[in-house]
């Protein structure tokens, strides 16, 4: 089991992740002609880095259902 400041930081970094991805989809979906390729490698990243926030919060003794 990882220490807590580090699993700490690992946390904050993976959400800063996670929000630096959405705005890459969110840049992407406003251009005129949407890329959709890059949207879907956003999507499936940002599906990856939840996973591993998740794996995360777990080590902490912290459960999350998600809904969606």
């Amino acid at each position: 089991m990882k220490q807590y400041d580090q699993l700490q930081s690992e946390i904050q970094i993976t959400l800063e992740k996670i929000a630096r991805a959405n705005a890459s989809i969110s840049r992407h979906m406003a251009q005129d002609d949407p890329d959709e390729l890059a949207i879907s490698q956003f999507a499936d990243f940002k599906k990856q880095l939840t996973e591993h926030l998740l794996e995360l919060l777990a080590e902490m003794d912290i459960r999350v259902n998600l809904a969606a």
